[in-house]
């Protein structure tokens, strides 16, 4: 049995690039029957068909100023609330609510998924709990990476609040970001906290992770923008703050603690254990900071520690060592 039926005034709506539009007709859903908190009677949005409402569950789309077109669908018990644009092969399904969004290009929200006062775009999944916030921009791009089938993904009971997460990357778990730039095959999982602010957000990109209970938080101040790239990870208990670095083969863990700036570390540094590293300090090349080591520099001087060194104990470091004195 039909749930609704399409009204017999119409509208036009362009789409496609400029100087490529084209005009496609939508029609106004209009109830039939009572269901869910719809009333008969009721008039819903605005589709290019009835493919692109089903007719089967709870599924409605509430605002009249929204619009489902392009090949879009919404379907099972998904809620499409305030104005909305639903577009080009997107589905919207599950118990999915979508809330003064776009979601376009292939992109699928299903499950118990949330997408409020957001946009999201291209081949990617938003599925699970994920609660998706507050102006964030999902762009989903396959076949920029080595692997070039995975998909951007958003799940289990993650949160993202003026986030902006881009190509393949993934967030899972209960990781929550706050002014985050993720992108390419990054990944942020278990209770992993990203927390960026108005002056400045947080990057991770490459192939970087975090993880475990670690938490990353950007300063207010100039350049304070913490930065995870290439194969860099942090983990456990650790906080990385400020403007901080982390680059090839650099692994945060424990709870270990970073408080920049600037901080760069880079090519095979561990910092793990209870290790503290504050100021300015470049630390690379085959370094292992662990145990209760505090490498700080004082305000306006730097400290430069390269390799092959093992730091441990109870050192506090507050200059750069004379070569060959660790």
């Amino acid at each position: 049995m039909k749930k609704y039926r399409l009204s017999d005034e119409t509208r036009s709506v362009q789409i496609g690039e400029p100087g490529a539009r084209e005009s496609v007709v939508v029609r106004q859903i209009i109830a039939l029957q009572d269901f869910a908190d719809v009333s008969a009677g009721s008039l819903g949005g605005w589709v290019e068909n009835e493919l692109s409402l089903s007719h089967d569950g709870e599924c409605w789309i509430y605002d009249q100023n929204s619009l489902v077109y392009a090949g879009a669908r919404v379907t099972e018990n998904a809620r499409i609330t305030q104005p909305c644009e639903i577009s080009h092969q997107a589905e919207v399904g599950g118990n999915a609510w979508v809330q003064a969004s776009r979601i376009s290009h292939y992109a699928r929200v299903n499950g118990d998924a949330a997408v409020h006062d957001s946009q999201v775009h291209g081949h990617c999944h938003l599925f699970g709990y994920a609660y998706i916030a507050e102006q964030s921009q999902i762009v989903g791009a396959r076949g920029l990476t080595a692997d070039s089938e995975q998909l951007l993904q958003i799940y289990d009971a993650a949160q993202l609040r003026h986030c902006r997460v881009v190509h393949q990357a993934q967030i899972f778990g209960k990781a929550m970001l706050n002014h985050a730039f993720v992108e390419h095959r990054a990944e942020i999982f278990d209770s992993a906290r990203l927390d960026g602010n108005e002056e400045n957000n947080i990057w991770v990109c490459d192939c970087a992770k975090v993880y475990g209970n670690a938490r990353i938080i950007a300063g207010r101040g100039e350049d304070e923008i913490p930065t995870i790239r290439y194969s860099s990870q942090v983990a456990e208990q650790a906080v990385v703050e400020g403007n901080c670095v982390l680059k090839h083969h650099v692994m945060v863990g424990g709870n270990a603690r970073l408080q920049g700036g600037p901080i760069l570390l880079d090519d095979h540094v561990l910092i793990q254990g209870d290790a503290r590293v504050i100021g300015d300090v470049l630390i690379e090349y085959h370094i292992d900071i662990t145990d209760s080591v505090v490498v700080e520099a004082l305000p306006g001087e730097a400290i430069h520690l390269r390799g092959r060194k093992a730091l441990t104990g109870a050192q506090h470091i507050t200059r750069t060592p004379l070569f060959g004195a660790l």
